[in-house]
C-alpha cells in the first residue's frame, strides 16, 4: 500500500478541503483509498419560482449541501435561483453559500430577487476556486472585505447589480475589478449606472472582453432626473466591446488601444447640445470591426460634433451601419473610408447628401453588402452612384425583399446592367 493511503481519514479530508474540484478530481486517482474518499459533484441546482428560501424544499437542499461539505465533496457548478428572498431567509442562504464555497466550486450562479438590504457573504469575494461567477438580480454591493481576492476568476457576469462607495470612500465596482487579477470577460446586464455611486470609470489593465447592456424600459421616462454626464473606459487590453446604453454627455478617457471589434448601440433620449462623442470615436481608432446600431436618428447629427481629424480608422476592415429611412448619411464621410484598406462596408441606404460620392473615388472597399433592398428607382440610382466610384470592388451583394417572380427577374436584370468602375466586380443577389 502506498504512503498516501496510510494517512488517517481526517488528515486526508483536511488536505482535500484546500483543493478545487479540478484538483480533487486529479487527486482521487492518486491512490486507491483516495478514490473512495473524494466525490465530485458535477452540478447542484436549486430553482424556486414561487416559494421562499425558508421552505422545506430549500432547507432540504441546503442540508444536502452541508453534508457534501462535511464529506469533503468537491463541486463543479452551483446555481441558486429564488423568486424572492426575505430578511428571515438571509442567514439560511448565506450559510448554504459558504458551504458551497468550501466545496471548491468552479462555476457559481446566483439569481435571487432580493427584497430589503441583503448583503452577500464576504467569502464570495475571497473564494480561491471560482472561475465563473454570475450575480443577480438586485444585489447592492457597497462593502468588500479588505482581503478581497478572486485569483481564479476569469468570467464575471453582473445582472441588475448596483454599486456604492464603501465605508473607506472607495468605489466598490473598481475594487471588485481590481480583486480579479486574471479576469478576461466582464458582462453587465441591466446596466443602470445612473443609480450607482461610483467612479464613472470601467478600469482594468487585463480585461479582454467587455459587454454592457442596458435593459430599456418602455414605461420609464424619468431619465431627466439621472446623471448621464460622463463615463470612461480605461481598458488597454480589451479586444471586444459591446456597449448598449443611453448616450453620455462626454467620454473623458477612452483607452481601447487593443480593440479588434466593437458593437455600439445608443439610445439618444439623454443627448443634449453639449453631448460630445469625439473622445469615444478617437478611442475606437484602432478597431478592425465596427458595428453601429442607432435607435434614434439624432445619432447621425451627433457625428458632426466629432473632429474629422480624430475619426480616422486606420485598421478597419468591416463597417456595419444599419440605417433608418429618413436618416441623413452625410456624416459617413467622417469615417475617412479612403484612408486605408477596407474590406467590407454594410449599408442599408444612402441619402441624397452623398450624390457626388467623390469621397469614394479612392476608397479601396472590396465587398459591398446592401440589405433590405426593394428595387425602387431611387435605391437603384444610389447603387449606380456607388458602383461608378468604387474602383477596387470585387463583390456587390444585394439582399432583396421581394417574392413575385417577375419582379425578382426585373431587379436581377437591372442590377446586372449597372455600370461598374471595377472590372473585377461581381454581382450577387439574394432574395429573402
Amino acid at each position: 500500500m502506498d504512503r498516501i493511503s496510510n494517512l488517517p481519514d481526517d488528515i486526508i479530508y483536511h488536505v482535500i478541503s484546500f483543493l478545487s474540484a479540478k484538483e480533487a478530481t486529479c487527486l482521487k486517482y492518486a491512490s486507491k483509498k483516495w478514490l473512495n474518499l473524494v466525490t465530485i459533484i458535477p452540478s447542484a441546482v436549486f430553482v424556486d419560482s414561487s416559494s421562499s428560501a425558508s421552505s422545506g424544499s430549500f432547507q432540504d437542499f441546503a442540508d444536502r449541501i452541508k453534508l457534501a461539505q462535511l464529506a469533503s465533496h468537491r463541486m463543479r457548478r452551483f446555481s441558486l435561483k429564488l423568486q424572492s428572498l426575505d430578511f428571515a431567509q438571509y442567514s439560511i442562504v448565506n450559510d448554504c453559500l459558504r458551504q458551497v464555497l468550501e466545496c471548491g466550486v468552479l462555476d457559481l450562479e446566483l439569481d435571487i430577487n432580493v427584497k430589503g438590504d441583503y448583503s452577500l457573504p464576504f467569502e464570495i469575494f475571497t473564494c480561491q476556486s471560482v472561475v465563473k461567477l454570475k450575480l443577480g438580480s438586485g444585489f447592492v454591493i457597497d462593502i468588500l472585505p479588505k482581503n478581497a481576492l478572486l485569483p481564479a476568476l476569469k468570467t464575471l457576469l453582473l445582472d441588475s447589480v448596483r454599486f456604492e462607495f464603501d465605508n473607506t470612500g472607495g468605489c466598490a465596482f473598481t475594487r471588485l475589478l481590481s480583486a480579479c487579477p486574471v479576469l478576461e470577460e466582464l458582462i453587465i446586464d441591466g446596466f443602470n449606472c445612473e443609480l450607482w455611486n461610483w467612479s464613472h470609470t470601467v478600469y482594468s489593465r487585463i480585461l479582454k472582453k467587455l459587454t454592457i447592456r442596458r435593459a430599456y424600459s418602455k414605461d420609464s421616462d424619468d431619465y431627466d432626473d439621472y446623471d448621464f454626464e460622463r463615463i470612461s473606459f480605461d481598458t488597454p487590453s480589451l479586444t471586444y466591446l459591446e456597449y448598449r446604453d443611453y448616450i453620455h454627455d462626454e467620454f473623458p478617457d477612452v483607452n481601447l488601444k487593443s480593440l479588434v471589434e466593437a458593437k455600439l448601440q445608443f439610445n439618444m433620449l439623454t443627448a443634449w447640445m453639449n453631448t460630445d462623442l469625439t473622445n469615444l470615436f478617437k478611442g475606437l481608432k484602432h478597431v478592425q470591426i465596427l458595428r453601429l446600431k442607432f435607435i434614434d436618428t439624432l445619432m447621425a447629427s451627433l457625428f458632426d460634433t466629432c473632429d474629422e481629424a480624430d475619426t480616422v480608422f486606420e485598421n478597419m476592415s468591416h463597417l456595419d451601419l444599419p440605417s433608418e429611412a429618413d436618416v441623413c448619411w452625410d456624416p459617413l464621410k467622417l469615417f475617412d473610408l479612403h484612408h486605408e484598406y477596407r474590406e467590407y462596408l454594410d449599408l442599408k441606404s444612402v441619402c441624397e447628401c452623398l450624390e457626388g460620392y467623390s469621397f469614394l473615388l479612392s476608397c479601396p472597399v472590396e465587398i459591398l453588402t446592401i440589405t433590405q433592398f426593394s428595387g425602387r428607382i431611387g435605391e437603384m440610382v444610389q447603387i449606380k452612384h456607388v458602383l461608378e466610384k468604387l474602383q477596387c470592388l470585387v463583390l456587390l451583394e444585394v439582399h432583396v425583399e421581394e417574392r413575385r417572380v417577375d419582379n425578382k427577374l426585373q431587379i436581377l436584370a437591372d442590377l446586372l446592367m449597372l455600370p461598374r468602375a471595377s472590372s473585377k466586380c461581381k454581382v450577387q443577389v439574394k432574395f429573402v
